[in-house]
């Protein structure tokens, strides 16, 4: 299957960075330099999707990206907000398929 490009959006993605402080605290944040993908979101769903993600699975979008794409799990993207805002979803699988990834994305809950 071969992605149809008036179908992929631009999203922002940001990597998920380890940082330091002086007295040795160490906790993750977004990179403030992300970078956009094209995707094609839609809702999860399906009976494997059930069975993997359960009661969560109201809270999962499903990705479809190009080969190549920059992108790893851990990452947060900007879905629904604006790319100024916090990002509020993050990547929790992907898989490769012969032409293009498939990459669910989980809603960050705050």
């Amino acid at each position: 299957m071969r992605l149809k490009q008036s179908d992929l959006k631009p999203y922002m993605v940001y990597r998920r960075i380890i940082v330091t402080e002086p007295d040795g605290t160490t906790y993750e944040e977004e990179d403030p330099n992300g970078h956009t993908i094209r995707a094609n979101v839609q809702p999860a769903g399906g009976k494997l999707m059930v069975e993997l993600y359960g009661e969560r699975l109201a809270y999962i979008l499903t990705a479809y990206v190009e080969i190549g794409t920059d992108i790893q799990e851990s990452d947060r993207a900007c879905i629904y907000v604006a790319t100024d805002r916090t990002p509020d979803y993050k990547v929790v699988a992907i898989r490769r398929w012969n032409t293009h990834y498939v990459v669910d994305f989980e809603k960050v809950r705050t």
